[in-house]
């Protein structure tokens, strides 16, 4: 790969860095989690629900603190409204993995060209 093409890669790269960039340094609202959708048995023997026909969707938001599972459940009014943070936080996640990736090609060509460009000198004494 001649330097040309390894500068222009690179020059691609930094645009797609700067549009990632500037959507991570301009967040929407978020909240940590994804919605998580449950139905539920009630344990009356006589309900619909022993029958087959669980009560529900009820709607909990689900994240990991220390390690370990944690779910909220979230009221009906607050259900798109959180959904929408919820998607919003995985979107901004996905973002900052992918700033990562592209760091990592970037350093890459850097590389490449840090090769090109050097030369051996010998193994003469001075």
């Amino acid at each position: 790969m001649d330097l040309s093409s390894i500068k222009k890669k690179i020059r691609f790269l930094e645009g797609q860095r700067q549009r990632n960039l500037t959507y991570l340094l301009n967040p929407k609202d978020m909240v940590a989690g994804s919605i998580y959708t449950v139905y539920k048995k009630c344990g009356n023997k006589k309900c619909r629900c022993a029958r087959g026909k669980p009560h529900g969707p009820f709607y909990y938001l689900s994240r990991k603190v220390d390690g370990v599972t944690k779910l909220t459940f979230v009221r009906r009014a607050d259900e798109e409204e959180v959904e929408e943070k919820a998607y919003n936080y995985r979107k901004y996640i996905k973002a900052m993995a992918d700033l990562t990736k592209i760091d990592k090609k970037i350093y890459g060509y850097l590389k490449k060209i840090k090769e090109e460009k050097t030369e051996g000198y010998g193994n003469r004494k001075v």
